[in-house]
Order: C-alpha cells, then structure tokens, then sequence
C-alpha cells in the first residue's frame, strides 16, 4: 500500500474551538516569528481576537467547512485511484486542528506503508504555508520514523514531497471552468470586458525580502497562465487579502483596491480566490461580506465571486495526476515504524 498524506492548517468546526485554533496558529513561529516569549503571544492575541473571529464564523453557519472538505477530498482522491486499481489510501492531517499532522502520520504508519506522497494543500509555495507544514511533518517523521535519512529532493526515496502544483494543466483547468462560470452571470454584451481580480491570502512583505519567498512571484505565474488558457480581452488584476497585524504586507490590499477600481469606472468585476481550492473564512466572510458589500458601496454594480476548485470537476483530477507523477519515484519504506 502507498500511502497519500494531504496537509492542509485546518479550522475551528464550532464556535468554541475558535480561542483554541488562533492560539495553535499565533503559535506557528513561521508566521509570527517572536524574539522570545511565543506562547504568551499566542495566548493573548487569541484572547483578544476570538470574540470577533467568533462573530464572523458565526454568520457562515459557527464553523469552518475546511475540514470536512478536506476529508472529503481525501475520500474522493482514493475512490478514484481504487477504480484504477491502485493500493493507496489517502489521509488528512491539519497544522492547527485535529487530526494532527502527526496523528495521522502515526495512523499511516501503523498501517505499514511502502511509501508515502505528501501533498500540501497550498497551490503556491509560501514560508508560511507549505514550510509550515512541511516542517511539522517532518518533526513527526523524525519520531515515528527514526532511521529515515533527511529529505533529499531530486532523488527516489520512500517520501515524496510535492513542493507546490499552481502550474499544473488541471489546476489551470479548473480556475478556468470556475471564471467562465462566473463571466456566465453577466450579460452576454459585456462578458469579454468584466475585469478578473485574482485575489490571494496576503503576507508580510519582509517574509519576501528577507525569507525570498517565492509566493508572489508563483501568484503571478499562476494569474498569466490562468487568463492566457482563458483567452478572450478580460482584464485581469493581482491584490491581497486577509492582513493580520501592523507589519508591511503584499500590495495592493484588496479592501482599497477595489475602490480603487470603482472610482477608475470599473462597474462588473469577477473575484477569483487564486490561493484557497476550499471554503474559508477568508471567502465566504471576508470576500463575500465585506469585499463585496463593499465594493458596491464604492459604485460597482455586480460582483461575482468565484466558487472555490473544491466545487470544480478539476481538483481531483489535479491531485490524481500529482499522484501518478511521484508513484515512479518511491522506494520501498522498510523503516521500523512507532507501531513496532
């Protein structure tokens, strides 16, 4: 059996998770980095942010729906690649929530694996995503699975890990499939002319002069790439939501750009969510009851968000190809596993 690992930070089910969520996450030093003094930080910033976290999850129904998406991309993932015939199972663990990262990895190892593909469940590489979670799953691995040499890239090895998958043709694919689906609820005479705003998960602008993270640069491939399969004259736009903190972040903001583009004579405008293939708050209530309320407020007639790729044919079909990409490089894990 090949084991496929999708790490993804996860999200409060219920209102009551979300104090302990923010903690776990204000406690990721690769997003908060603090000279000293983490959890202290984390404890208060939790405290002082949740009553109004709690406000904006309760008017999407009290929780996140990332989990339960998550887990129904895994099940969907490893229906189809039984159909192929193939022995894998595929597994969810989360950076903030339950089941853990290393839960999990606890609970593939228990099952004796010949490998192990590790997917994360952020399209484009970033410090404060996708090392994050590389980084909790190896601090797992170093524990369950002792005697395995460091990762090595370029080279077969018992773990394969996908570093990011933005460029992939179903991922393309599928943001294709869900801004034409868009465009599709404006008029017919003015379709080819309703600008594409590509709106994704902000960061502090030092993780990129300082850290090189290659994130906007990847947002902006991915953008190109995106309206060049497209086709058709439809401008497209790049901003940044979701800023925590008084610190620099990525430019421009999404909240004043599009007044921005409001006061310039935009009146239709699509919002592709570039960076998240699930539900968040960062689009059910950021985007749709603030971005967009506001938007109109600023003059614009119709906005449309896009729906997320979880909702598209194309997501797994993505993820399947990851799969099969990466299967050729695995050597067999003849490694004494936590179970043994």
């Amino acid at each position: 059996m090949i084991a496929v690992f999708l790490l993804d930070f996860g999200g409060p089910e219920k209102q009551e998770d979300v104090r302990p969520f923010l903690e776990n996450l204000f406690s990721d030093r690769d997003i908060f980095p603090m000279p000293m003094g983490q959890a202290l930080f984390a404890k208060v910033v939790s405290k002082l942010r949740a009553p109004k976290v709690e406000k904006q999850y309760a008017k999407m129904g009290g929780g996140s729906p990332l989990n339960k998406q998550s887990h129904a991309i895994a099940s969907q993932l490893e229906e189809n690649l039984r159909r192929a015939n193939l022995d894998i199972k595929v597994f969810t663990g989360f950076r903030y929530w339950g089941p853990s990262i290393s839960e999990t990895l606890q609970k593939i190892a228990n099952q004796k694996p010949q490998g192990i593909i590790v997917i994360p469940m952020f399209p484009q590489y970033s410090t404060a995503t996708t090392l994050s979670v590389f980084k909790q799953f190896q601090e797992a691995m170093s524990t369950i699975y002792p005697t395995q040499p460091p990762l090595t890239k370029g080279r077969s090895t018992p773990f394969q890990l996908v570093d990011w998958w933005y460029d992939r043709p179903q991922f393309v694919a599928g943001w294709c499939y869900s801004i034409k689906r868009a465009l599709d609820q404006f008029d017919p005479k003015i379709r080819g002319t309703v600008p594409v705003l590509f709106s994704a998960h902000g960061l502090p602008l030092s993780f990129v002069t300082e850290r090189k993270d290659p994130y906007p640069k990847q947002i902006k491939e991915c953008a190109e790439k995106i309206m060049t399969y497209l086709g058709g004259n439809n401008p497209a736009y790049i901003s940044y939501q979701s800023k925590v903190g008084p610190m620099e972040w990525l430019k421009p903001a999404t909240v004043e750009f599009i007044p921005k583009l409001a006061a310039g004579g935009i009146r239709h405008l699509v919002i592709a969510p570039i960076s998240f293939i699930t539900d968040h708050l960062e689009t059910l209530y950021e985007i749709d009851q603030e971005i967009i309320p506001l938007g109109l407020k600023s003059g614009m007639e119709k906005i449309v968000r896009c729906e997320a790729l979880i909702h598209t044919p194309y997501l797994i079909k993505c993820l399947e190809e990851l799969v099969l990409k990466r299967l050729p490089g695995i050597l067999p894990l003849r490694l004494r596993s936590g179970s043994e």
